[in-house]
């Protein structure tokens, strides 16, 4: 920052000096960033001061009080969206063991051909909870079939989402050839 003699720092305080005034390079910088005189200064100096106290004054308006027919008016955006109902997992639950016990009570586990039942299983069980009408979910199926021999199974899943709004059902099936595990997640898209 320069210095200026004592016969400048005079001038400086009247603000016709300043508009006057040819400051040297290194004071231009305070001009650009907002500095004026009281009373004085360029346009920029004032479209800032005014976006700064509009800014001020909508956080320390209290934004849930404010609705549509609030007496004043923002540009911002005050509505949240939010489900019509939450995604219950006893009814998914509900819906999805009759799908599944319609389409393998009777199966027998093949290991060849159980890709393609697999997924056309889980296309069937996702029509199935959508159809409970859940708005703005979306629905992702899971399902893990094999055989119900000595073997094990461990299935792990791992995702980011809202616990407030976001969750899952689960149903497992067996019969005497095969055993199958169906996850549903319902994911909240804002």
């Amino acid at each position: 920052m320069g210095s200026c003699s004592f016969g400048e720092a005079e001038r400086l305080k009247k603000p016709s000096s300043l508009e006057a005034m040819r400051l040297p390079r290194s004071w231009c910088g305070h001009l650009s960033q907002g500095w004026a005189p009281p009373g004085g200064g360029s346009e920029l100096h004032r479209s800032k001061e005014k976006r700064r106290e509009k800014a001020e004054r909508l956080s320390q308006r209290q934004r849930p009080n404010a609705g549509p027919n609030s007496s004043s008016s923002s540009a911002t955006n005050l509505y949240v969206p939010r489900a019509a109902r939450t995604f219950s997992a006893e009814e998914a639950r509900a819906a999805i063991r009759p799908v599944l016990e319609a389409r393998l009570k009777d199966a027998k586990y093949e290991p060849h051909g159980s890709a393609l039942a697999v997924v056309e299983l889980a296309e069937c069980v996702k029509k199935a909870v959508k159809a409970l009408g859940y708005e703005r979910y979306k629905i992702v199926c899971y399902l893990a079939l094999g055989a119900t021999t000595s073997s094990g199974l461990c299935c792990s899943s791992r995702a980011v989402w809202s616990p407030t709004v976001d969750t899952y059902a689960e149903v497992c099936f067996q019969n005497d050839s095969l055993f199958a595990l169906c996850l549903v997640f319902a994911v909240y898209h804002e």
